[in-house]
C-alpha cells in the first residue's frame, strides 16, 4: 500500500534493521578513533555553520552556470521540453562536468581518496534529506578518481594526521558545482520523461511548468518505487540467484559499505557507526552473480578477471597478517581500502587470475599483469603511490559487480534470458507466496487453446491470498543510455513495458476464459492474477496498463519490488 505522497512504506517493517545487525555481527569491526582529516572534515561543515547549509563559493559558481546557460541559449523564463530541451539541457550538464573535473585535478587521486572516505553527507548537508545529501554528494566526488595529479609519498604518509587547509576549499567548490550538477540532471531526467519545465533560481532547480500532472504523478511513482526498493536494479538484465550450493572454489570475499544497507535506519545506523567501522567483508559467491556468464561462458571479461584478483590479493593480505579476524580493524573496515607494497601485489597478478577455475588461468585478450594494473588504475581500484598500491576494496567490489556482459544473440542470449526466469521463481520461492503441491507444475508450462495452438509460457507462478499469479519474466537491458536518462532509451523501455503490459493482459484474460488450460485443478475460490518482471523498475506513464495496480504492486514490477512486497506479507 502506497502512502499519500506516493512513497511506498519501509518494506520489511522497523524491527528489521534489528535483525539485519545481528546477521552482520560477526562481521563488523570496530570502529577506529577519529583521525586528524576526519576531524576537520566535519568541523566547518557542521560546528562552523551550526548545523546550517552553507557553501562559501556557492555565488561564484551560481553566477558561473548562470553564464554558461545564458551561452548555450537557456533563459529563466525558457520552457524545457523534448528532445530539443533535452539536448540543451545536455549541454550544461557536460560543462558542468567540465569544471569538476577541473576542480579533482587540484589533488590526487589518493588525496580524494582519504578525503571521501572521511565525510559523511549528511555532515556536509545537514539541511537536506540525508538521501538528496548523498544523491549531491556523488555528483561533487563523481569526477575526483579521474585526477591527473599524481598520488606521492609524503601524501601516503601524513594521510592520518595531516590534511592542508586547500582541502576545505576544494570540497567546497566541489560541492558547490555538485549541487548544480544535481539539480540539472534531475532536470534532464524529467525531461526524458515527457515533463516540461524551467530552470529557477541561482541553483538551477527544476520548475514544472506542464499545465496537467500526469508526467508529474508518473515521476512520483517511479521515484517512489525507486525508494522502496533503495533504487537496486540491473541494467544487464539479469539477477543474481538465490544463495546455491554451488562448489566452495567459486567464494571470494567481497567487500559493503554499512551506510549502504537498506534495511537499517538513520537511527540505527548512526548507533552502528558510533561502536564499528562501516566497510564489512562479505563472503560472495561469484557463480551467483551472473549465473549465465558462467553457464554459457558468454559474459566473464577482462574486467571481471581483475577486479576478483585484485580482491583476492587483499583478502591474502590481510590474512598473512592476522587482520581477518573479526577484532582487528584497520583502515580496510573504517575507509574501505588498504595498502600494499607494488611489488608483492604485482607478485600476485603476475600468477594468473584468482578462481582460475571459473575465470581461466590466463588473462583475457592476451592481458599481461602490468596491462591489468593499467587497467584497475584506470577503473580507480588501485592507485599507485610512491612504493606502495592503495587498493580500493569497495571499488573493486563495484567494479566486479558490474563487470559482466551480457550476451546479445544466439543461445548465449538466450541463456541470460532463461537465467532470469529462473531467478525470479528461485527469489519467490524464497518468500511467503512460494506456490505448493500442484500449483508448482504451472511453472514453465505451455498454456494452449482448445485448438492446441500453444497461447504462452507460464515463466514463474506465486500464491498469495487465494490468487494464483501468473507472472511473465522480462530480462529486458536498460544499457547505460537508461542509467542516465537518455532520451530516447527513456521511451524505448516504457515503450517496451507497457507492450509487455498489454501483451501479457492479452493473454490472462484468454487464460481466465478457460483456466482447466492450466492443467491444474485450483483451489476453492481462486483467481488469477497476472505479473510482468523486469531487473529494474521502469518509468511508464502512469495511466498505462503497466502502472495498473496488481495488489500492491505495479502490473510491470521490477524484482526487488515483487519480493519486498512478498517478504513484507
Amino acid at each position: 500500500m502506497r502512502l499519500e505522497d506516493g512513497q511506498y512504506p519501509h518494506p520489511f517493517g522497523p524491527d528489521a534493521g534489528e535483525e539485519f545487525a545481528d546477521l552482520l555481527g560477526g562481521t563488523l569491526r570496530p570502529r577506529l578513533r577519529r583521525d586528524f582529516p576526519a576531524w576537520i572534515l566535519k568541523a566547518p561543515f557542521v560546528e562552523a555553520n551550526r548545523g546550517m547549509f552553507k557553501l562559501r563559493f556557492m555565488p561564484k559558481w551560481q553566477e558561473w552556470a548562470a553564464t554558461e546557460a545564458q551561452r548555450i541559449g537557456i533563459d529563466p523564463s525558457d520552457v524545457l521540453a523534448g528532445e530539443a530541451g533535452w539536448n540543451q539541457l545536455t549541454l550544461l550538464h557536460d560543462a558542468l562536468r567540465v569544471q569538476l573535473r577541473q576542480i579533482a585535478d587540484r589533488r590526487s587521486a589518493f588525496s580524494w581518496l582519504v578525503i571521501t572516505r572521511r565525510i559523511n553527507p549528511t555532515d556536509l548537508l545537514p539541511a537536506a534529506r540525508a538521501s538528496s545529501s548523498a544523491a549531491v554528494l556523488s555528483f561533487a566526488l563523481s569526477e575526483v578518481g579521474s585526477s591527473r595529479r599524481p598520488s606521492k609519498s609524503a601524501e601516503l604518509i601524513t594521510s592520518r594526521w595531516w590534511l592542508s587547509p586547500q582541502a576545505l576549499t576544494d570540497l567546497d567548490e566541489l560541492c558547490s558545482v555538485g549541487m548544480l550538477l544535481f539539480n540539472v540532471y534531475n532536470a534532464r531526467r524529467r525531461v526524458a520523461k515527457g515533463q516540461s519545465l524551467r530552470l529557477s533560481g541561482p541553483h538551477l532547480i527544476p520548475e514544472v511548468a506542464d499545465t496537467d500532472d500526469i508526467v508529474e504523478r508518473a515521476i512520483w511513482l517511479y521515484d517512489g518505487r525507486l525508494n522502496f526498493t533503495g533504487s537496486r536494479g540491473n541494467n544487464l538484465g539479469s539477477f543474481p540467484r538465490t544463495v546455491t550450493d554451488r562448489r566452495e572454489s567459486a567464494n571470494i570475499i567481497t567487500w559493503a559499505d554499512l551506510r549502504s544497507q537498506d534495511l537499517v535506519s538513520r537511527d540505527h545506523l548512526a548507533q552502528l557507526l558510533q561502536k564499528y567501522g562501516p566497510v564489512f567483508p562479505l563472503g560472495t559467491n561469484i557463480e551467483d552473480l551472473a549465473p549465465p556468464a558462467f553457464s554459457s561462458g558468454v559474459g566473464l571479461t577482462l574486467e571481471t578477471q581483475a577486479a576478483a584478483t585484485a580482491l583476492s590479493a587483499a583478502w591474502t593480505y590481510l590474512a598473512d597478517r592476522g587482520a581477518t579476524w573479526k577484532s582487528a580493524p584497520g583502515e580496510w573496515s573504517q575507509y574501505g581500502y588498504l595498502r600494499c607494497p607494488r611489488d608483492w601485489f604485482i607478485a600476485r597478478l603476475e600468477d594468473g587470475p584468482a578462481l582460475p577455475e571459473l575465470l581461466g588461468s590466463s588473462w583475457h585478450t592476451g592481458a599481461t599483469a602490468r596491462g591489468v594494473i593499467t587497467l584497475l588504475a584506470r577503473e580507480q581500484v588501485v592507485l599507485p603511490v610512491g612504493r606502495y598500491f592503495v587498493v580500493d576494496l569497495t571499488g573493486a567490489t563495484s567494479l566486479l559487480m558490474r563487470s559482466f556482459e551480457r550476451a546479445r544473440e544466439g543461445a548465449a542470449a538466450n541463456a541470460w534470458g532463461s537465467s532470469f526466469e529462473a531467478a525470479v521463481q528461485e527469489a519467490i520461492d524464497t518468500t511467503p507466496w512460494k506456490p505448493t503441491g500442484v500449483l508448482r507444475s504451472v511453472i514453465g508450462k505451455k498454456v494452449k487453446d482448445d485448438n492446441g495452438n500453444v497461447i504462452t509460457d507460464i515463466d514463474a507462478v506465486a500464491f498469495h491470498a487465494g490468487s494464483l499469479w501468473l507472472i511473465s519474466a522480462k530480462a529486458f537491458q536498460a544499457g547505460p543510455d537508461y542509467a542516465v536518462g537518455a532520451y530516447d532509451a527513456v521511451r524505448r523501455i516504457a515503450r517496451k513495458a507497457v507492450a509487455a503490459s498489454e501483451q501479457w493482459n492479452g493473454y490472462l484474460e484468454r487464460i481466465r476464459r478457460r483456466p482447466s488450460a492450466l492443467g491444474v485443478h485450483l483451489p476453492d475460490g481462486c483467481t488469477l492474477e497476472g505479473l510482468v518482471v523486469m531487473p529494474f523498475v521502469p518509468y511508464v506513464p502512469v495511466d498505462s496498463s503497466a502502472a495498473k495496480p496488481v495488489g500492491d504492486l505495479c502490473h510491470v514490477s521490477s524484482i526487488h519490488e515483487l519480493i519486498a512486497v512478498a517478504l513484507r506479507t
